[in-house]
């Protein structure tokens, strides 16, 4: 747990989560330039973990910072929405196209209830090193998707998926082998 969480403020909030509403409101008057996506994604750093050279752009949502992980030279693009119910890895090297939706909450079934009585729970997602996810993709939870995969824009993804596959459709199935496509990228 970071140290901002630790103190609370008199309204009942922790000062991360006053950081988080501070980070999307100012991150999104930053005009949508490359050096203020490289901004965006310092002012991140104190409390998400994320690796050097990567890029955001202006109007992603994220829910949770402390349950999200972005690797080195990520480029993440506008709108996309990240749900941390649960955690979320993303490799080195990948691109997530406009308007993606990453989620990791899911509903339990009707007769079951956590301990704390929520009726939802968080599963992870893991993106591999590599990964280009397309505009407009879903990727659900408890999902993994293998090094160098190839989503398509408005694709679906559950699952796991094999490492060097193009993926599409709703559900996401592999359509061909990306051997030597996604390195040539990096």
């Amino acid at each position: 747990m970071s140290g901002l969480s630790l103190i609370k403020l008199g309204i009942g909030k922790t000062l991360e989560e006053l950081y988080l509403y501070t980070f999307l409101f100012l991150a999104n008057l930053f005009p949508d330039l490359s050096v203020c996506s490289i901004l965006r994604s310092l002012f991140l750093k104190p409390i998400a973990s994320v690796g050097s050279s990567t890029r955001i752009r202006k109007n992603i949502y994220i829910n949770s910072f402390r349950k999200l992980s972005i690797g080195k030279n990520c480029f993440i693009n506008r709108g996309v929405q990240f749900d941390c119910s649960g955690p979320i890895s993303i490799g080195n090297n990948c691109s997530i196209g406009f308007n993606a939706l990453v989620t990791t909450s899911t509903h339990l079934e009707k007769d079951h209830v956590a301990e704390d009585g929520r009726t939802f729970m968080g599963e992870p997602v893991t993106i591999g090193n590599g990964v280009w996810i397309g505009a407009n993709s879903t990727i659900l939870p408890g999902t993994e998707i293998g090094d160098y995969c190839i989503i398509a824009a408005g694709a679906v993804v559950k699952g796991k998926l094999e490492p060097h596959g193009v993926y599409a459709g709703v559900p996401a199935k592999r359509i061909r082998d990306t051997q030597g496509i996604a390195e040539k990228r990096i």
